[in-house]
């Protein structure tokens, strides 16, 4: 596995309760002129959503299947809360079940969200490699950096007048 000591050395920290350093986009930009070409492929790999092709990389499968478990857990519970059967089989997974019962019981959808995201950037931050110069570490900074990405374009007044403009849409359809 190759190391990257200048250009890693050369990267701001990153924390979801700040405005990210970097864009996703600059990082990409600088990391294409100081990867091999293969890392660089496999870095382009490491993109946020659980369908994403790097599932051949270690860290991107092992954080898609994180994120595969804690989706099935909150899928579980708010079918259980909504009465729906046939979720009750499959693996209980108590670690996943706790914290999704900690994200569906926030009211505030966007809280909840926040807080799913804030679940996978502590999942990555825990599997933060020994050498921090190496491109699985690039690759978990990249994921990060799409998370930080992601929580930034809530935006708290345009979701409150979609769902008020999609509400009053349903409203109407049903008072025809």
């Amino acid at each position: 596995m190759a190391e990257y000591y200048y250009f890693a050395s050369t990267l701001p920290m990153l924390s979801m309760d700040r405005e990210p350093p970097v864009t996703y986009e600059e990082f990409m930009r600088s990391a294409s002129e100081h990867l091999s070409k293969k890392d660089y492929h496999d870095l382009s790999m490491a993109v946020f959503g659980e369908n994403s092709g790097g599932a051949s990389i270690p860290v991107v499968r092992d954080w898609q299947i994180f994120a595969g478990r804690l989706s099935s857990a909150i899928n579980r519970i708010r079918a259980s809360r909504l009465g729906f059967s046939g979720y009750e089989n499959g693996e209980t997974d108590r670690e996943m079940e706790e914290r999704a019962r900690d994200i569906v019981e926030n009211r505030n959808p966007l809280e909840g969200e926040k807080a799913v995201l804030s679940a996978y950037f502590d999942f990555l931050s825990s599997y933060e490699s020994g050498s921090p110069f190496s491109s699985k570490s690039l690759m978990i900074y990249a994921l990060k950096l799409q998370l930080i990405e992601r929580l930034r374009a809530f935006d708290e007044k345009k979701g409150r007048a979609e769902f008020d403009r999609l509400y009053s849409s349903i409203e109407e359809d049903i008072f025809r």
